[in-house]
């Protein structure tokens, strides 16, 4: 007869504790929402759209040792396309006008072409760059690391150097 009696009193006590334990989870997470920051909502504070100054260091792909460093501006336009213009002779090449790609807001993709030139002014081929950055928290910074395909007038891939990048937001 005690065990009859205790049983329902068991039941009805877990069933109390089931409900207060996910009523707890659901005021939990409605206090953590109201206190979301843009670390807790996965997301920079600033997107990567708008103009970056940028210092892009050439290194060898194996050694990972420096080649060259040129300074360069990116302007990343709403809606996915971008524009590049690296900090060498305008003679010898032309701006990058390329696409980027946000599915993880801090680690945009993007990629841009230019046509190089020789120092006679004939046509050398293009430049194919694909970057992967790192966009700080604050999203005034970001560091990337590409991949460089350098194609002569046939398309054929005659160079593949890499290369990374630091770049501040420029306002």
């Amino acid at each position: 007869m005690k065990n009859t009696f205790l049983k329902p009193i068991f039941v009805i006590a877990l069933a109390m504790m089931t409900a207060f334990t996910i009523t707890f989870s659901v005021v939990s997470g409605q206090v953590a929402t109201e206190e979301q920051s843009p670390d807790s909502l996965n997301v920079p504070a600033r997107p990567i759209v708008g103009v970056w100054r940028n210092t892009i260091t050439l290194r060898n792909c194996q050694t990972g040792a420096q080649i060259a460093t040129f300074q360069g501006l990116l302007t990343f336009h709403e809606g996915g396309t971008m524009s590049e213009f690296g900090g060498i002779n305008p003679v010898l090449r032309s701006p990058g006008h390329g696409v980027w790609q946000a599915s993880n807001s801090f680690h945009p993709t993007f990629a841009f072409i230019f046509l190089r030139f020789n120092a006679d002014g004939t046509y050398a081929g293009t430049q194919i760059i694909r970057s992967t950055l790192n966009l700080a928290l604050d999203g005034n910074s970001f560091q990337a690391t590409s991949t460089i395909e350098v194609l002569d007038v046939n398309n054929n891939v005659v160079g593949m150097p890499c290369a990374t990048t630091m770049a501040t937001r420029f306002e």
